[in-house]
């Protein structure tokens, strides 16, 4: 008898707050941000082995950001097609020759299992470019896709 009053008020309780738990969530809008120097929003990449004083390194992707609309946050999305300890960073670059490091970390990537950061941009200011660093001398020739989206 004595859980009988418990599971009632149980569930009048969830039944007041169903209401809260199914209401929409606010709608936000993502854009795919185009790569500098190509025609598509995802670019497919080999680690290069790291840069050396006479050559350079391909662990560098950078996106253009759209400068006629205004974004909240920004979302790369990498999908390695080889499984490995990859560095990965993320910069936000602005007009003022400033750049926001929004993610710099080595990330354990499992193979064809999409991997995503997410940075904000810095209050009422717009970057104008989304630079992605992906590489590391443990997976050097493994193969991988990135894409950037920019999010209001």
């Amino acid at each position: 008898m004595a859980r009988m009053p418990s599971f009632v008020v149980v569930s009048a309780a969830v039944a007041t707050s169903l209401p809260i738990l199914i209401q929409p969530a606010s709608a936000q809008t993502c854009t795919p941000l185009q790569a500098i120097g190509d025609n598509t929003t995802t670019v497919e990449k080999s680690v290069s082995p790291p840069g050396t004083g006479i050559t350079r390194d391909n662990w560098n992707t950078d996106f253009v950001v759209p400068s006629d609309r205004s974004f909240r946050r920004y979302v790369a999305t990498i999908f390695p097609l080889n499984g490995g300890e990859y560095n990965v960073q993320m910069n936000l670059k602005y007009n003022n020759e400033t750049a926001d490091t929004v993610y710099n970390q080595v990330a354990e990537l499992p193979e064809r299992q999409p991997f995503s950061v997410t940075g904000a941009s810095r209050p009422n200011a717009n970057p104008y470019q989304v630079n992605l660093q992906v590489g590391g001398v443990p997976v050097i020739g493994n193969a991988y896709r990135v894409s950037v989206s920019a999010c209001s």
